[in-house]
């Protein structure tokens, strides 16, 4: 498929925030068709590109063609060090993770993102690996079903929404888009809007099949081996899931001290090593969203290594 132009979220938010240039290293963890890369190579650094799409590594693999500072590695975020090594860095002075799916992703039928195109029940970043969405909801019971469904959709009818997806399971294997989109339309009360409900359902299962949260606590966990003192990190957040993640880390890690409240004495030994750029979270300015729908959910939260 052909993509349409992308474009990047908080671009020069993000650029400032992790202060690019020559003879920085940064890291984009999730490279997209490149509208960061692009930018962070205009201002003189080398960059490690990171992506588990097949059709968004040929891209990275185009504009290295154009760009000798651009590395491309196939793979996930999570795995920052495995990443660093097959790029021969010993370190990076940014980390960017601009979370989410973006909309040439939706715009496939094949990938199975999108609700609104019937395309196989898949919803994998990599389709190469791992199991399917289809597979997961024959898999799970109705219990474990709703529990996805709250969990990481934060769907509040969930339970009905699982019975009505089993119900159908034993009549038909749900293998595709549609078929998971008639069985929550048909879960829901009378005068409730299915698109709001949809979106959250294909979230949950999205996040589950490609364990985005795990793998977003799992790069957190590595940043203060992989990033340089005076590194930066930059996350865009989509979901008040990850927004949440982000925030308690930074807030947690920018402390001296993570013992409870009720602790007269401390005794964890915990030492800060993050210091928040962003006191709180960045947004879309009103024209970025007026000209680009997808930030008018962003969320852009930043931290450097002290």
């Amino acid at each position: 498929m052909t993509p349409a132009p992308h474009v990047p979220v908080l671009r020069e938010e993000t650029l400032g925030l992790l202060n690019a240039g020559p003879g920085r290293r940064v890291i984009d963890g999730t490279f997209g068709f490149g509208g960061h890369a692009a930018g962070l190579l205009e201002t003189g650094a080398d960059v490690l590109g990171i992506d588990l799409d097949a059709v968004a590594q040929k891209a990275c693999r185009e504009m290295a063609g154009r760009h000798p500072r651009l590395i491309c590695h196939h793979g996930s975020f999570r795995d920052l060090d495995g990443a660093l090594r097959a790029a021969g860095w010993d370190g990076a002075d940014g980390l960017l993770l601009d979370l989410g799916v973006s909309s040439w992703q939706l715009d496939d039928p094949a990938k199975g993102f999108s609700y609104r195109a019937d395309g196989p029940l898949d919803l994998r970043f990599d389709q190469t690996r791992g199991e399917t969405a289809a597979e997961l909801l024959a898999r799970l019971d109705e219990v474990a079903i709703a529990d996805l469904v709250w969990r990481w959709g934060e769907e509040r009818g969930s339970r009905h929404i699982a019975r009505e997806l089993v119900r159908r399971r034993l009549e038909a294997p749900l293998l595709t888009t549609t078929q998971v989109r008639e069985a929550v339309q048909a879960s829901l009360p009378r005068g409730v809007k299915a698109e709001p409900v949809l979106s959250r359902v294909f979230q949950a299962l999205r996040i589950a099949v490609n364990d985005e949260l795990g793998a977003l606590a799992e790069v957190l966990a590595s940043l203060e081996r992989v990033l340089r003192p005076g590194g930066r990190l930059v996350v865009i957040s989509y979901h008040s899931l990850e927004d949440r993640l982000v925030k308690r880390f930074i807030d947690r890690e920018r402390r001296d001290c993570v013992c409870p409240p009720e602790t007269p004495v401390c005794v964890c030994r915990h030492k800060a090593w993050l210091r928040p750029l962003t006191r709180k979270a960045v947004i879309a300015s009103a024209e970025e969203q007026y000209d680009n729908a997808r930030s008018r959910s962003a969320r852009l939260r930043a931290a450097e290594i002290i």
